[in-house]
């Protein structure tokens, strides 16, 4: 068997993108540190799958908006399976609120879940990285188009970009540091298969994009070891579509 690449630690692995990241990481040989909060079956489930395949794999229950379980996370990961070379900072909660309905606790929700989490997790991570490691970041096509809709996941996400970029600039030479943000690429709460199907490919290129999308630009930023505070828009072209003077789902859902 080949030697592994190292673990990689995934929060949100046990479902949609970050079972997609979790999967394809694994293919490429690291081990597998597969984080959840309530999905513990399906984090269960993808475990059992990876260790068919020979796949060293570990469930890791943390709870986002306990500040202290975040910072047990990365120790727990070590104690279990050594150094963590890859950070991928996936998990996130998507709630709609705006201007007129935001509350303390919405937005409290969305910044400890969406932006502290991915910091303290970077501050242990970057504690014990190995020179080479590497944070990736999942953010969001709308940053770079702006509205005001889902407001306090917009701002925690704006915050999450800034993150990324000043981490970069500290953590640099030793660890890398970069993101993707990615248009509609998966059916959410907010709208039936049906209309996920009529706005995936309504943007410039006609062409969503799909979890392999992403999955393929984080393997792209892993092999290239001269690229940090990078965010790539894998969206169809959504970032600079002018219909968009709301969130997707508002401006072309007529």
């Amino acid at each position: 068997m080949a030697k592994s690449k190292g673990t990689a630690l995934v929060t949100g692995g046990a479902k949609r993108l970050g079972r997609a990241f979790c999967e394809a990481l694994a293919e490429d040989g690291y081990d597998i540190a597969v984080h959840y909060y309530t999905s513990e079956r399906d984090a269960q489930s993808l475990i059992d799958a990876l260790s068919a395949k020979g796949v060293t794999a570990r469930a890791f229950g943390a709870d986002f908006f306990d500040a202290d379980a975040i910072e047990t996370l990365l120790p727990a990961v070590n104690a279990a399976m050594g150094p963590v070379s890859l950070l991928v900072n996936s998990a996130s909660i998507f709630e709609d609120d705006s201007v007129e309905s935001v509350s303390a606790q919405s937005f409290r929700a969305h910044m400890e879940a969406n932006t502290l989490a991915p910091v303290l997790l970077s501050k242990a991570f970057a504690a014990q990285a190995p020179e080479g490691a590497m944070i990736f970041n999942l953010l969001d096509y709308k940053l770079f188009n702006i509205n005001a809709d889902f407001y306090s996941y917009t701002i925690s996400k704006a915050a999450l970009k800034a993150v990324t970029e000043m981490l970069a600039r500290a953590l640099a030479p030793r660890i890398r540091v970069n993101g993707v943000a990615p248009g509609l690429t998966l059916p959410s709460p907010y709208h039936d298969e049906a209309t996920f199907e009529r706005l995936h490919n309504d943007n410039p290129l006609q062409c969503g994009p799909t979890p392999d999308d992403l999955v393929r630009t984080l393997r792209w930023f892993l092999a290239t070891p001269s690229v940090s505070g990078q965010i790539v828009c894998v969206d169809g072209g959504q970032h600079f579509d002018p219909r968009l003077t709301r969130d997707v789902f508002g401006a072309l859902g007529s």
